[in-house]
């Protein structure tokens, strides 16, 4: 039992940083500037695209974080 609570707790931390980190890297106005990787453009669209990907990818281990079982 302490372990899925300890996992779920840290999980949900996660979530919170993950929360706070996209309104502040969407609220930036260096959002709009467009960065070459090589030849490829890595513009505004993009970063939206990883911070939503970001967002989901918290959200969904803090979902898989209840449905961890105990070792027995």
């Amino acid at each position: 039992m302490k372990a899925r609570r300890t996992l779920r707790i840290i999980s949900l931390v996660m979530l919170i940083v993950a929360v706070v980190f996209v309104f502040c890297a969407l609220s930036n106005p260096a959002l709009g500037k467009v960065i070459y990787i090589g030849t490829f453009e890595f513009g505004p669209d993009l970063w939206r695209v990883c911070y939503a990907l970001y967002a989901i990818v918290m959200v969904a281990l803090f979902g898989i974080s209840f449905f961890v079982k105990d070792k027995k």
